[in-house]
């Protein structure tokens, strides 16, 4: 999928994803959910010392 095709299906702006896949530190957390979403992945919070199994 290219850049403006994942920005325009995700709901952001392509300088969003560009600024992303290039790890800008100050991304904003639910845009990064958003495409995260929309590429069909998910995110788990565990404790600390908690493993997923």
């Amino acid at each position: 999928m290219r850049q403006d095709e994942l920005a325009g299906v995700a709901g952001v702006g392509l300088r969003f994803i560009v600024d992303l896949e290039a790890g800008k530190p100050t991304a904003q957390i639910g845009k990064v959910l958003q495409v995260l979403q929309t590429l069909g992945c998910s995110i788990d919070i565990l404790a600390p010392g908690e493993r997923r199994q």
